[in-house]
């Protein structure tokens, strides 16, 4: 495999899902789940939030992402709810997406529409924003496209940069009209403006991979290192796989190898076959057959069914050059680093983009792969 054209280098703007954080007591309503593993500093701080909506937002936000407290989806679910129902919009947004992604809370995109349409009630337009992808996306509701673009634009409008970079996807993809993309490039720009990694992002893939957009590899590259200062593991993954490709880039020694690691880390299958890549040819280091079959495994068991017909190949490759006891030594190698790193995420949680108290996308964002 060629990593000019690993999995997905050529996928444009793939806006990802954010699913990572399962629930311990899925099937329980949050305030069911046993408090009593609640260490002293976290009842004190559970004492302190109740009734204080600002408090109740902080906590959750903590729980959701582990800041200073153990992760724990249910309970900022719980201090979501709080909020919410005291009429909080932000935390009823919050707990529709937490809804539809199955967080702290069985899965159900219909109540997802429920918190959402509270939200847009109480005046949010990043609630608005999530409901415009409801309806063009079809979750919980009649898929609605001309709707959908409707409450796109009005928070976008509105300067709400989650919208302008949806609208962006819309006009790339040609959602309820023909594809603009000169249109989806003034939106993207617009929310980039406004410092939102996932616009930052997608200016950085225009500028490197869209056939149809003049290249411009150094702007990419700053779009990209915006984007990855942000915590984006999609901006990371891109970034490590651009300077890799584009070696004349100004780099770091090790700062691609180091870029791909930390989204591989994160989930990313295409970083994990992409770092295969590098230690089966030793473009970074001497070669190394086993550390190259070690993540070419790696990279299949955490993309499974989409990531191993593209490895096929490779993993074919590994048991010709190794024998049975090292392919299987090194099986066993990539199933430990798997249970260290075994929580898929979007957003990495110690970046500066997650310490407001809502730090997580709201909705699936629109996915410029081509699966609407």
């Amino acid at each position: 495999m060629d990593p000019r054209r690993a999995p997905g280098a050529g996928r444009a703007l793939r806006c990802a899902l954010f699913l990572a954080l399962a629930a311990v007591c899925q099937q329980l309503h949050p305030s069911a789940c046993a408090m009593a593993a609640d260490q002293p500093d976290e009842q004190a701080r559970a004492s302190a939030a109740d009734g204080h909506i600002d408090k109740e937002l902080q906590l959750a936000g903590d729980y959701l992402v582990g800041r200073g407290l153990p992760r724990n989806a249910e309970r900022a679910f719980f201090w979501y709810r709080k909020a919410a129902d005291q009429g909080n919009a932000d935390a009823q947004d919050e707990l529709g997406y937490l809804c539809l992604a199955g967080s702290g809370v069985k899965a159900d995109p219909v109540e997802a529409v429920k918190w959402f349409s509270r939200a847009v009630a109480g005046g949010s337009l990043s609630a608005k924003r999530n409901m415009g992808v409801m309806y063009l996306k079809g979750l919980g509701v009649r898929r609605d496209i001309p709707l959908g673009l409707e409450m796109l634009t009005q928070a976008a409008q509105k300067d709400d940069p989650g919208a302008e970079n949806d609208l962006g996807i819309a006009y790339f993809l040609g959602l309820g009209a023909p594809a603009d993309h000169r249109a989806a490039e003034k939106w993207f720009e617009r929310a980039a403006k406004q410092k939102l990694p996932e616009a930052e992002y997608a200016m950085g893939t225009l500028y490197s991979v869209i056939d149809d957009h003049v290249h411009d590899f150094p702007r990419a590259a700053q779009y990209l290192r915006m984007a990855a200062d942000r915590g984006y593991v999609p901006a990371i993954h891109s970034l490590g796989q651009l300077l890799v490709n584009h070696p004349e880039l100004p780099q770091k020694p090790g700062e691609a190898t180091a870029f791909l690691e930390r989204a591989a880390e994160a989930g990313s299958w295409r970083s994990s076959a992409i770092l295969g890549i590098l230690a089966r040819t030793g473009a970074y280091a001497p070669a190394s057959p086993p550390d190259a079959c070690r993540w070419f495994l790696i990279a299949a068991r955490q993309g499974s069914a989409e990531a191993e017909p593209a490895l096929k190949n490779d993993l074919a490759h590994c048991k010709t050059v190794l024998d049975a006891q090292s392919m299987d030594q090194q099986s066993r190698q990539a199933n430990a680093w798997l249970a260290l790193h075994d929580t898929p995420v979007i957003f990495l949680s110690g970046s500066r983009y997650l310490a407001g108290n809502f730090p997580l996308p709201e909705v699936p964002d629109l996915d410029l792969s081509g699966n609407r």
